[in-house]
């Protein structure tokens, strides 16, 4: 059965999973930390989650893990997380969106990497809850490229200790949008030796690639372009209850990361459409070459295939075929001929 028909018929706010990893092992993450304070907890979903929420610092809860539902659901009731908004958590597939719930926001982007070996780009969804103090975070796996975030956080005197969770959240999409930008520049590595690779010969498997590489483009375009529109949501009045004035100029860069971002893959899938054009102007560049060389050696042949007609008529009338040299005249002149037509072709440049 589909993923996405487990969820066929069931009631708007029903938590189901629809991943590919139903039996993943969860881990929470807790960091609390402040100015002048920094403690990190961890919990599988096994132990007993107890998180200090009359802490008067900040706090991030970071789930690797959304396949149990009934912990999704706990977690929801603890923090006042509505129905509607876990089941986008709980689902893989969700579009890239920010929700304004009142009480808190939810933000859900998609974490981006290509495999070094097949050049696959492979995604992660990463759901951000902002509700005063604390962000939550849930993420399908443990892989996730904020490490040097919490690193960070250890960090005395460090400035993003000193910032709110908002702060917090801008640094993790900024550093997702970045990341995004260093795909796009390996897909256009990537198209730039297609390119030269159909330019100095093209094949078969050259369009196979292209192939792929359009499909990973478009995986990129899905997830991507969203971002433009959810980064300028942000920037609206109604967000300033989650980030205050002091973010604007923070989110204004982090608009010019997401129009540079949608741009780039605008441009990339243009140039990779354009690949699959000179794919096949080299291909019927090559078959024109083939026709032209046999056509070339046709017209060699044909005032040799003339003579050989001629004297092959077999009349009475013909001296020629009794003359002592004329076997050898006629091999001459076919050579006289054809070195003749080979020379005209050489200096009209036709090969």
């Amino acid at each position: 059965m589909s993923n996405s028909n487990r969820k066929l018929g069931l009631m708007p706010g029903s938590v189901v999973y629809t991943g590919e990893n139903p039996n993943y092992n969860i881990t929470i993450t807790v960091i609390y930390y402040s100015k002048d304070f920094h403690k990190r907890e961890t919990f599988s979903s096994t132990d007993k989650i107890d998180i200090d929420l009359k802490f008067k610092g900040n706090i991030w809860i970071n789930i690797d893990g959304i396949n149990d539902v009934n912990l999704i659901k706990d977690i929801g009731k603890m923090f006042d997380i509505d129905t509607l908004s876990m089941e986008d958590i709980a689902n893989p597939e969700q579009r890239v969106k920010i929700d304004d719930r009142d009480t808190y926001i939810l933000i859900i982007l998609k974490m981006l990497q290509m495999e070094i070996l097949t050049k696959d780009v492979q995604y992660e969804q990463l759901s951000l809850v902002i509700k005063k103090n604390i962000l939550i975070t849930f993420q399908e796996t443990p892989y996730d490229p904020f490490e040097i975030i919490r690193t960070r956080l250890e960090i005395a005197g460090a400035r993003l200790r000193s910032q709110d969770v908002s702060y917090l959240a801008y640094i993790l999409i900024d550093i997702i949008v970045d990341n995004y930008l260093l795909i796009l520049d390996e897909v256009e590595n990537e198209i730039d030796e297609i390119e030269s690779q159909l330019i100095e010969s093209a094949d078969k498997d050259d369009l196979e690639n292209i192939i792929a590489l359009k499909q990973n483009i478009a995986i990129l375009k899905k997830f991507i372009s969203p971002v433009r529109e959810l980064i300028s949501k942000l920037q609206t009045r109604s967000m300033l209850n989650y980030f205050h004035e002091d973010m604007k100029y923070y989110l204004g860069d982090l608009n010019d990361h997401g129009i540079i971002v949608f741009d780039t893959v605008d441009m990339l899938n243009n140039r990779a459409t354009e690949l699959i054009q000179l794919y096949h102007s080299m291909i019927s560049n090559t078959m024109n070459e083939i026709m032209k060389i046999l056509a070339i050696i046709s017209t060699i042949f044909m005032p040799l295939s003339f003579i050989v007609g001629l004297y092959g008529m077999n009349f009475d009338n013909m001296p020629e075929l009794k003359w002592h040299y004329g076997y050898y005249m006629t091999l001459g002149l076919m050579a006289i001929l054809v070195g003749l037509m080979i020379f005209y072709f050489k200096k009209k440049k036709w090969f």
